[in-house]
């Protein structure tokens, strides 16, 4: 009793407490809190409030962290806020201490609770001042903030990547395809063998329309009979030119060699291809885009319920549980001392 009211009269070092309170929202509106406990009681679905409870518990994980400690004494100078020279054994911390010393000393002033039902992350930080306590708070919120903001990157990173690829090799599918087309044209000196062909078609048509005709005109002039007639031979020799053109027209659709046909053919097989690399590489692109919008319906952010407020009055030491818990620990200490006392009465008498 005596040596706690000696720690508490002259070595305690007085600290003041900052607490605040904050949850993971997600951009499409499912969140921590209560509004997850209650989508799961309504409706079942324990979706959002899985994500709820991982993201919360890797925020308060994070903040535990020595990774978070180092972050907070790169950005306002952790050490100089908990530096305390005194004669305080609790609350002992040289200028000069290692960096194991500061993260105990870190430890034991920043206290981040998570409650798991309502998803809601409980931060306390005490100082030797309360508006050091309301700096630091105000420090690791921007950390948790910063620590959201990286995990909704690298989500967007891993979802996208896939996506990203594809497209990637969708555009250089289809590019290789359209060079071997535009590659194929040159060569042949011929843009749409497509349009050629119907217009050879349409000219044998009508090379057939006037073949038949002339070889009526032909059959009807032999109907006379007369062998000598004027109009024999210029109607002779007006099938025959109609013959031969509509030949050489047939032979170069369809003939040997290099013909409308054959060129159709490959023209075809690379067009067919440069359609497919196109329509493989349109939906790439909409596989991307929906991951897009699936990924940032699915963004993190820190929503703050309560800004850090220090108190005025210090947190601790808390003399009243202070001198409790000392005259408690002596009245036990007081019962081991008698109970050994008894005992060794009882064996010298034995």
């Amino acid at each position: 009793m005596a040596l706690a009211l000696v720690y508490v009269c002259f070595l305690a070092t007085p600290r003041y407490e900052a607490e605040s309170r904050f949850f993971v929202q997600s951009a499409s509106g499912q969140q921590g809190g209560a509004g997850a406990a209650a989508s799961l009681l309504t409706t079942g679905n324990s979706g959002g409030m899985l994500g709820g409870f991982v993201d919360g518990w890797a925020v308060a994980d994070f903040l535990k962290s020595r990774d978070s400690m180092q972050r907070l004494d790169e950005k306002v100078g952790l050490r100089r806020y908990l530096t305390n020279s005194g004669w305080d054994p609790f609350n002992r911390l040289s200028e000069d201490s290692s960096e194991d010393d500061l993260y105990r000393a870190y430890k034991a002033s920043v206290q981040v609770s998570f409650n798991a039902l309502e998803q809601i992350d409980v931060l306390r930080v005490s100082a030797f001042s309360s508006d050091d306590a309301a700096t630091l708070s105000k420090a690791l919120i921007v950390l948790a903030e910063e620590f959201v903001s990286a995990m909704n990157q690298k989500g967007v990173a891993d979802k996208l990547r896939v996506s990203e690829e594809s497209v990637k090799l969708a555009e250089k599918k289809a590019l290789a395809a359209r060079d071997v087309l535009t590659t194929w044209r040159t060569a042949h000196g011929n843009i749409d063998p497509t349009a050629t062909v119907s217009m050879l078609l349409n000219l044998s048509s009508q090379l057939e329309g006037e073949l038949s005709t002339a070889q009526i005109h032909l059959d009807k002039i032999r109907a006379l009979g007369n062998k000598d007639h004027f109009m024999l031979k210029p109607a002779q020799m007006q099938v025959a030119a109609l013959k031969k053109r509509l030949a050489s027209l047939r032979a170069r659709l369809s003939g040997k060699g290099n013909t409308e046909a054959l060129q159709l053919k490959s023209y075809e097989a690379l067009r067919n291809a440069q359609l497919f690399a196109d329509s493989n590489l349109t939906l790439a692109q909409q596989s991307y885009q929906q991951a897009m919008t699936d990924t940032l319906r699915l963004q993190r952010y820190l929503s703050i319920i309560a800004q850090p407020v220090p108190t005025d009055r210090p947190s601790s030491p808390r003399v009243g549980i202070l001198l409790l818990q000392a005259l408690a620990l002596g009245f036990v200490l007081m019962f081991i001392v008698r109970v050994a006392i008894a005992l060794l009465r009882g064996l010298r008498h034995g």
